[in-house]
């Protein structure tokens, strides 16, 4: 799907709209890459050349045209959020994006996390705008995962009665994957910045805005590394607490064999058929294996509590 904005954030059926800044390219087909590649004169990168992890690929100038690609957070087909590559190409003072997920700070509008274009005069204004909406939708998701992370904090080491540890350990599961994804899509964004920031001169960027748009990025990536390692302290307290409601049962069986397994033997040796033990056939014989069906657990119940196994 090709979109065309115009100045003033307005949508444009043609290429050729002459107050077009900014060209988005979501899944596109050849003939739409084609019609953009003609129009800006420039070589559109293919989806391999855009899941590159090298910086030769990411980042590099040509014919007059500045490539960035940097790995941003969204939906594809209204599903779970997933990264992916979203490269943005500026040339002729004009913007191009190929992407195939639905990041929001591509949405036109003027919330938080969306691409305000109201005051955008060229492709530069919306890069920047895009990053900037990119940044804020990230810090956004980073504050949710906080507070659902402050939620399953409260679930986990509760001291109620026994919480549902599968279910914190699921949640925990979700959160520390979106902290992860999070957090790849800001060091992406860092290493964009930088690149961008030294060949500024050249594209007219404003390194006093790409300076500051840094420096948001690297403090969220500090708030992602903290939340990464807070989400592995409550697994691992999580697990913990697993393990030891294990334990417990595991001590009860215990209990359960000393109570039963001695009682057991006993009425095995009683229920022998020899001739020459004519006791176990006596009148008070019964009782003498009743006691000692008695006596023997708890014997051993003593001998485990005077050694502190339970």
């Amino acid at each position: 799907m090709l979109r065309v904005i115009t100045r003033g954030g307005a949508e444009s059926a043609s290429c050729e709209a002459p107050d077009a800044i900014w060209f988005d390219l979501e899944d596109p087909s050849e003939s739409e890459e084609r019609e953009v590649e003609e129009e800006l004169g420039i070589d559109v990168p293919t989806p391999a050349e855009r899941t590159a992890f090298e910086e030769s690929a990411r980042f590099y100038e040509e014919n007059g045209a500045l490539h960035l690609t940097a790995t941003l957070l969204g939906r594809r087909d209204e599903g779970l959020f997933i990264s992916g590559a979203v490269t943005f190409i500026l040339a002729k003072g004009q913007l191009v994006t190929v992407r195939q997920i639905r990041p929001r700070a591509f949405e036109v509008g003027q919330g938080r996390a969306s691409a305000r274009l109201g005051s955008a005069a060229n492709g530069v204004d919306v890069l920047l705008a895009l990053i900037e909406g990119a940044a804020e939708r990230l810090a956004d998701m980073l504050a949710e995962m906080t507070r659902h992370a402050n939620e399953q904090s409260a679930a986990v080491f509760t001291p109620d009665a026994k919480p549902d540890l599968r279910e914190s350990l699921r949640a925990l599961g979700k959160i520390g994957m979106m902290t992860a994804l999070a957090h790849e899509s800001l060091s992406s964004l860092n290493r964009l910045l930088a690149y961008a920031l030294s060949v500024a001169a050249n594209h007219g960027l404003e390194p006093a805005k790409l300076r500051a748009l840094s420096r948001d990025v690297v403090e969220l990536e500090r708030v992602a590394e903290t939340l990464q390692t807070r989400i592995s302290y409550l697994q691992d307290g999580a697990l913990g607490l697993i393990n030891a409601t294990q334990a417990d049962v595991l001590k009860a069986l215990s209990l359960a064999t000393i109570a039963f397994v001695p009682p057991t033997l006993i009425a095995s040796i009683f229920g022998m058929n020899f001739a020459h033990m004519t006791w176990f056939a006596a009148p008070w014989g019964p009782w003498v294996g009743a006691l000692l069906m008695l006596a023997a657990p708890a014997v051993l119940f003593g001998i485990a509590k005077w050694r502190g196994w339970f």
